[in-house]
């Protein structure tokens, strides 16, 4: 399921950071290597910690936002192995419940949303939005919304225009699905949220791709019965803005949270279906899906993680994973930490590729010595045929040659004979 206390954060050097917040309010960090070695493990110097969020820019430098039991919100930087920290806000625990911190990074702007209940009416959730660089800009009351009293979580992205699109469960009646956003030319969120969904629809997730199209999933329940939902939005095009829903080839479905990542240009929706993990896949963002034949096993440690790093080339991005937090550490069909199933696989369908080029080439050069050998023949051919012509020459020059000798001979004899007989 769904781990909260958990974030993934991946640098450039393909070290990975594992950050989990303990029942003591510990925020701990492991450090892995890019072949998910241990290398170090740490804990955060603050404890009595409620709510953590984190993520990594550019640079290298983490950014860690918690909330501190005491109602302190602290911003935290890690670069070059050091921690630096400072306070954001101060929250009023007493009167309300926090229950969620998100954040982002936009134009080296912190921004940060949370969600949070008034203790005497804890079913009214306000999400709530923060621009921080090094005070805070701006602050929103992004959306108000029926809930019960530990929500689902809110999903938020950004695009590359800076908009920020929000998605959230409310519970009216049946719980349904809804969808706003942040824009920064207005400075302001929509007026009224959307509805997307129909009744009885379950863990919402939200993924922008990396040409900006939004990717929208969850689950919908009828008589214990998951059915797989999936909505794209464009952001450009006759479709520009408008939800279009994509139907998905049918398939078992266990109640688990749904994802959607981006590699090389190629987005994955991974899900559940029994006891394994498998993925769809799409090369045309999202217009068209296929089933992939791979799955992998799902342990009982196997959970949904948020999952941050900049390692974004182009055409990738990944805000979460499935992640196995056991003693050896895995990533499902994320091929920057490819298993080594998968990498035997990958090295054998090289190997095949290598064989067939080099079959490829061995073929040719046999046809083209080939045909050099059928020239040679040819060749070869036509000098008998020449040769025999010249033997035949030769014997007929031979015989001509004998034919004229004895024409001599009995030439010569003759005019001796007329000689002699002339002096008689």
């Amino acid at each position: 399921m769904f781990e909260p206390n958990t974030n993934v954060i991946i640098n450039s050097n393909k070290e990975v950071f594992i950050f989990q917040l303990t029942k003591d309010g510990e925020v701990t960090y492991h450090i892995y290597d890019h072949s998910l070695t241990l290398l170090n493990s740490n804990i955060l110097y603050d404890k009595n910690i409620l709510k953590y969020s984190a993520l990594i820019d550019e640079e290298n430098t983490i950014h860690l936002i918690a909330l501190i039991n005491t109602g302190e919100l602290n911003y935290y930087k890690y670069t070059e192995d050091r921690w630096a920290k400072g306070t954001i806000a101060k929250f009023d625990l007493k009167s309300n419940i926090y229950n969620q911190i998100e954040i982002l990074m936009i134009k080296n702007k912190i921004h940060i949303l949370y969600n949070y209940s008034n203790l005497i009416n804890s079913n009214i959730w306000t999400i709530q939005h923060i621009i921080y660089n090094n005070n805070i800009e701006e602050k929103h009351n992004a959306i108000r919304y029926i809930s019960k009293k530990a929500p689902y979580p809110f999903i938020i992205d950004g695009d590359s225009q800076g908009t920020i699109h929000l998605l959230y469960r409310n519970n009216l009646k049946d719980p349904q699905v809804y969808h706003s956003f942040y824009s920064p030319y207005t400075k302001s969120w929509s007026s009224l949220a959307k509805q997307i969904s129909l009744d009885n629809s379950l863990m919402p997730f939200l993924f922008i791709d990396s040409q900006n199209n939004l990717h929208g999933l969850w689950l919908e329940e009828q008589n214990d019965i998951y059915q797989l939902r999936y909505l794209k939005m464009s952001s450009s095009g006759k479709e520009k803005y408008i939800w279009k829903e994509i139907y998905l080839p049918y398939i078992s479905i266990s109640k688990y949270p749904p994802i959607i990542f981006e590699e090389k240009g190629k987005l994955k929706l991974l899900f559940s279906s029994k006891d394994s993990i498998r993925y769809f896949y799409s090369n045309d963002y999202g217009n068209s899906w296929s089933l992939s034949q791979e799955y992998m096993n799902k342990t009982p440690n196997t959970f949904m993680v948020k999952t941050n790093s900049n390692l974004l080339f182009q055409g990738s991005k990944v805000s979460s994973s499935y992640y196995e937090l056991s003693t050896n550490s895995n990533f499902y069909f994320l091929d920057l930490f490819s298993n080594d199933k998968s990498l035997e696989f990958e090295i054998q369908h090289s190997i095949q590729e290598n064989t067939l080029e080099t079959v490829d080439i061995v073929s040719k050069i046999l046809s083209d010595i080939n045909i050099k050998l059928d020239e040679i023949l040819e060749n070869n051919v036509s000098i008998k045929s020449n040769l025999a012509q010249l033997n035949k020459g030769q014997e007929y020059t031979n015989k001509a040659l004998e034919h004229i000798q004895l024409s001599l001979n009995s030439n010569k004899k003759s005019f001796i004979d007329k000689f002699f007989n002339w002096l008689k």
